[in-house]
């Protein structure tokens, strides 16, 4: 994705996500290499269509509190190159207030963005 196009700053860290579809049925795992309080990039061979819309329930670090977002796939990274990991970018849709205001403070603490 265009650097251009992030309107929020990332921070390389790991982090681990439950996704469900919208309707909330099946559950899926990933790994969150990166976290912007606009969405994440989840390493994985299981790629989800571009579009999907999904809810998204995380922690934070240090955090004891379970983020949860409606989200959805905003784009999908299928044949990787230049050691890049296949997975796709998920956008945060929205979550309560409480939840944006920890992850934003949270994110204001840590190094390591880009």
């Amino acid at each position: 994705m265009a650097e251009e196009q992030r309107r929020h700053p990332r921070k390389s860290l790991q982090v681990d996500f439950r996704a469900k579809n919208a309707s909330g049925a099946g559950q899926l795992l990933f790994e969150g290499v990166d976290l912007s309080a606009g969405g994440s990039f989840l390493r994985s061979e299981l790629l989800l269509e571009d579009g999907e819309a999904l809810v998204v329930e995380f922690r934070v670090p240090g955090v004891p509190r379970l983020m949860k977002a409606q989200a959805r796939v905003a784009w999908v990274r299928r044949f990787p190159r230049d050691g890049e990991p296949a997975g796709m970018g998920i956008e945060f849709l929205s979550m309560s207030e409480e939840d944006r205001s920890i992850l934003e403070s949270y994110l204001e603490t840590v190094g390591g963005g880009w």
